[in-house]
């Protein structure tokens, strides 16, 4: 199949409030060349909750007009009727892939991307290896898919992740306040996004340089 190259065809940073970091950019820069310069028709794009993984397929997906298929949503109809003998589609995005639960359907999703030169980008919290997969026949072909991984938030990150999170939401902090919440805080994605969302909640009224002062009440009312 050739592939014809978008005019525009890197992952715009910060596409759609999408926060590029030393955790997650090694996986942006892997998804900006593939599949064009990487020749490969599976990714599985890994990581803990809240991670952005769906975020960042979503980006991809615009970029090249995928079919989005997630398993929680009529996936065998979808599947199905997508993937006939007539099937233009070329790209396509499986969100929360190691939830599926149907070695038979994933069986089939697998072949078909194969024997049409398709490309699937797949989201998933663990490993395919660790997948709940019975048949043998589809344990050895996920197996063998490339694991691209959104990295946990280190003590170096956090503040980081924290100030361009906020800021997006056009509330700005100080190096000392991002680092007092980052210490204060599980070191986890889905524990980020809780502060964030409950800082701007708070917030709401705000758009300035927040005080420390502030950020402290807030997380002693949530303790």
């Amino acid at each position: 199949m050739q592939l014809v190259l978008p005019i525009s065809w890197a992952l715009p940073r910060d596409a759609n409030g999408f926060v590029v970091s030393s955790c997650n950019e090694y996986a942006v820069n892997w998804l900006e060349k593939w599949p064009f310069e990487i020749r490969e028709n599976f990714v599985c794009l890994l990581g803990e909750k809240g991670a952005g993984k769906t975020h960042l397929a979503t980006i991809w997906a615009t970029r090249l007009n995928a079919d989005i298929i997630d398993p929680r949503r009529g996936i065998l109809d979808r599947w199905f009727g997508a993937s006939g003998d007539d099937l233009d589609q070329k790209f396509f995005v499986l969100d929360d892939a190691d939830s599926l639960n149907d070695d038979i359907l994933l069986f089939y999703i697998y072949n078909t991307i194969k024997a049409k030169n398709a490309f699937l980008l797949m989201t998933a919290r663990t490993y395919p290896r660790n997948w709940e997969v019975r048949l043998n026949d589809v344990k050895s072909r996920i197996a063998t898919m490339s694991v691209v991984r959104i990295q946990k938030p280190d003590e170096v990150a956090l503040p980081s992740i924290i100030t361009k999170m906020l800021h997006q939401r056009g509330i700005v902090v100080g190096e000392d306040v991002a680092q007092y919440v980052s210490n204060r805080i599980e070191r986890s994605y889905e524990s980020i996004n809780y502060w964030v969302n409950t800082i701007d909640s708070r917030l709401a009224a705000t758009r300035s340089k927040i005080s420390l002062k502030a950020i402290r009440q807030i997380l002693t009312i949530n303790d």
